[in-house]
């Protein structure tokens, strides 16, 4: 079977390997040409996923049309940014009707609009065989066996069973629900909170402030989420809570790492920087902001986080903001 996954990053570059450790024939496609050449000539992403050899059913390349050609499914793993314009350059190198795979989490910052909503919209109707997959699952432990749960969403709940059959390994596991909207707007809005558990973090405050924040957070999560329509078990669930803490308590969480930083003095553009990789979460508070204004929610955690990365607020300021 012939898989395609789009975008070479940390979870890109996992996500490609398990594949191949399981049988298939892999395209790994990026834009960048530093990362597709030290794949191609040393096996390795040294930018994304240190010290990992690549196995040979791994093929890199930067011809969107090669990676898409005769392709029986496609993961898409690019920055929630980058989702629109990808999937529109790859519609007309797609073949019949393959499985698609979304792991980008985020919303489209200037419409709001869930990355499915997205990728229908590029891919013309609603007939697309579409699979949304989200949870608590940093990159680097799916690498290294650790067990690992997420939910995998669709419409048809079939194509999330085949999501399940093509991705799942014995420590990697798929869960098959319906609630495309619970799954993608927490796995949205959790990285808004993880930043404030972050700068909790670079201030050295401990657990007890940490843990309020969190909490506090996942009421705001839960109340923008049930606006928009998903249903409250899903957000009590891996997509949600579960993806919450280990985005707000892992020490390789980006967001969690942006908030420290943010904490100990860098400004959100040095700070973005200093990761190195796309900081979801920034423009996350942006579109939460937005959308609790239109649906005509008060969420103080959202609203601060706003003053500290867009009006210069201090983050020691935010803190205390945060506890009410």
């Amino acid at each position: 079977m012939k898989v395609t996954v789009l975008g070479a990053g940390n979870l890109g570059s996992v996500l490609a390997i398990l594949l191949a450790e399981k049988g298939h024939r892999v395209m790994l496609w990026t834009i960048e040409e530093e990362v597709f050449q030290c794949i191609l000539l040393y096996r390795e992403n040294p930018k994304y996923l240190s010290k990992v050899k690549f196995p040979p059913e791994v093929k890199p390349t930067t011809d969107l049309q090669e990676a898409l050609d005769g392709t029986d499914a496609l993961l898409c793993a690019v920055p929630s940014g980058a989702v629109r314009e990808v999937i529109a350059k790859a519609r007309s190198f797609l073949q019949g009707n393959p499985l698609i795979v979304n792991f980008a989490k985020g919303l489209e910052p200037d419409t709001g609009m869930r990355l499915s909503q997205v990728i229908e919209e590029e891919l013309g109707g609603c007939n697309h065989r579409l699979v949304v997959v989200s949870g608590p699952s940093i990159a680097r432990e799916i690498l290294e066996g650790i067990p690992t749960l997420v939910a995998a969403s669709a419409l048809d709940l079939s194509d999330a069973l085949e999501a399940k059959n093509l991705l799942e390994t014995p420590f990697f596991k798929l869960y098959p629900t319906d609630d495309i909207v619970g799954v993608e707007v927490g796995g949205a809005f959790k990285n808004v909170f993880a930043i404030a558990a972050g700068m909790c973090d670079g201030m050295g405050l401990g657990f007890n402030t940490k843990s309020v924040i969190v909490s506090k957070g996942f009421e705001e999560l839960l109340a923008l989420a049930e606006a928009l329509g998903a249903k409250k078990e899903t957000l009590y669930g891996i997509s949600g809570l579960g993806d919450l803490i280990v985005t707000s308590f892992s020490p390789l969480s980006r967001n969690r790492r942006f908030g420290e930083k943010l904490a100990q003095g860098l400004n959100p553009q040095r700070a973005q920087e200093e990761i190195g990789q796309v900081v979801e979460g920034v423009r996350a508070t942006q579109v939460a902001k937005r959308e609790a204004g239109r649906l005509g929610l008060k969420l103080p955690i959202v609203e601060t986080l706003y003053e500290v990365l867009y009006c210069g607020l201090p983050p020691k300021e935010a803190i205390f903001r945060f506890l009410g």
